[in-house]
């Protein structure tokens, strides 16, 4: 949950503001300085050189800004606060700085515009100076106060909740108790302390609110309910299967985007679409065609250094070969660089990899880092197994496993899998999966062709600043 008060919206617009200015003032102030003070070991500037160059400075002023905005998103500039060594910092506006750079460098050399590199050079260390200033005198003075969180629930779930939150102080919330919900006294576990003190039952959380000064109420239960129980039993009869009507109470009324139906004068909430995915396929299978087959004809200068490393660093093919569950709960063989010895499983079966797995190649990390590993999954996409987007894939041993502890997990086997989804763009490797199942089951209720290109925005965006995911 990302909270945004009326301080720190101002806080985002000054600091935007900030930087696009620090573009303009860092690019025009390189271009004087070139034009106008002479430079040792540089040729120096012919008057009419200097008019031609002026007359071209605030279409590169311009691009300065553009690229600024563009390259400080993808590095990260602009998400949550997040608590990040100072070393960090001038790691990533260094990169950002210097790839901006080579853009600008890239542009004036393809436009067979006259433009001397010292102006670039003075550009890139000006703006890495004065962004790195910038950036530590807005942490100096914003420290935004955290939101105050009570949580409706003591099980699993709530700990699970809780326990992100005190790990992620980007968010800016800190949880202050809970209390128990009906039915869930036996699903409580009172002693994790990241839940906080028990704040009574719900009976008393109107009166604490106030109290409190409480921001936001969290519904984290875990008793199961016969509802989910049921939607289990019909989901195992996709895709073929009538739709799932209910009528709603005062809270479904109230959340978020629900399609509804009516009978007179009863309104219906419509829980499980009938087939609606047989409309959307063919507009997304579009989508899988035309971007698999672009980014594999991108990938393959790539693949080409990529597999003679894999060959060298490690014996074994460099592809590797798995089988994975698809729509309809059908088996599928995916395709990846090899990242790990060839014996990787040989004892363990199978487990899910973990940072600094030691059965990693000497390139595999690497690999996994910049996610080329998953380039062959485009074979996948262009095959018909696979979407550029959607629930990732995963292995028959850790599906039988989840469909047997997760309710509703049998729900994200109605659609394509996915090279990537709204799980990685939102969360990380290492989720839980009951935490990825509430992303999956949010995209496929969701989706759009908007949401796809979304999702796969914010992948190149992920890519670029290389998180693991």
């Amino acid at each position: 949950m990302n909270t945004f008060t009326p301080r720190g919206r101002i806080t985002s617009t000054v600091r935007l503001a900030g930087d696009l200015a620090i573009a303009a003032a860092a690019f025009y102030g390189a271009f004087w300085a070139r034009i106008t003070v002479p430079i040792p070991f540089t040729e120096q500037l012919l008057p009419e050189d200097r008019l031609l160059l002026a007359s071209s400075g605030w279409n590169g002023v311009a691009l300065a800004v553009a690229s600024q905005l563009v390259l400080l998103y993808f590095f990260g500039f602009y998400d949550p606060p997040e608590p990040r060594p100072r070393l960090d910092l001038v790691r990533r506006l260094a990169a950002a700085a210097g790839l901006q750079g080579l853009l600008l460098a890239g542009f004036y050399f393809l436009s067979e515009t006259q433009f001397p590199r010292s102006v670039l050079v003075l550009f890139v260390l000006v703006n890495f100076v004065a962004l790195l200033l910038w950036r530590l005198l807005i942490e100096r003075f914003h420290r935004p106060g955290r939101r105050r969180v009570v949580l409706v629930g003591c099980g699993p779930s709530a700990i699970e909740v809780a326990v992100k939150i005190d790990l992620h102080h980007q968010h800016g919330l800190e949880v202050v108790g809970y209390v128990v919900p009906p039915d869930e006294e036996d699903f409580c576990d009172p002693e994790a302390p990241a839940l906080g003190p028990c704040l009574g039952t719900l009976d008393d959380l109107p009166h604490k609110i106030p109290e409190l000064g409480i921001h936001h109420v969290i519904l984290a239960g875990s008793a199961p309910s016969w509802r989910t129980h049921m939607l289990d039993r019909l989901s195992s009869s996709q895709p073929a299967r009538s739709s799932v009507l209910l009528l709603p109470g005062p809270y479904e009324s109230l959340i978020g985007r629900m399609r509804y139906r009516w009978v007179h004068d009863l309104p219906l909430i419509e829980v499980v679409r009938e087939n609606e995915w047989r409309v959307r396929r063919p507009l997304k299978r579009t989508l899988d065609l035309t971007g698999a087959s672009l980014l594999m004809l991108l990938s393959l200068p790539l693949l080409a250094i990529c597999v003679p490393l894999v060959w060298f660093t490690s014996p074994g093919s460099a592809f590797y070969r798995q089988r994975r569950i698809g729509r309809g709960m059908k088996e599928f063989t995916l395709w990846k660089l090899r990242t790990m010895r060839t014996d990787a499983e040989a004892e363990t079966g199978e487990v899910l990899a973990q940072p600094d797995d030691p059965r990693l190649t000497a390139v595999g990390g690497w690999l996994r880092a910049t996610r080329i590993d998953e380039l062959p999954q485009l074979l996948n996409v262009l095959g018909g197994t696979m979407s550029l987007v959607g629930p990732r894939p995963e292995r028959p041993g850790f599906v039988r496993r989840y469909l047997e502890e997760i309710p509703g997990y049998t729900e994200r086997f109605a659609v394509v899998p996915g090279l990537t989804g709204l799980a990685q763009v939102n969360g990380e490797y290492l989720s839980s999966p009951q935490n990825k199942l509430r992303y999956d089951l949010a995209y496929i209720a969701n989706w759009n062709l908007w949401l796809d290109l979304s999702i796969l925005f914010r992948t190149v965006k992920i890519v670029v600043g290389s998180r693991g995911t």
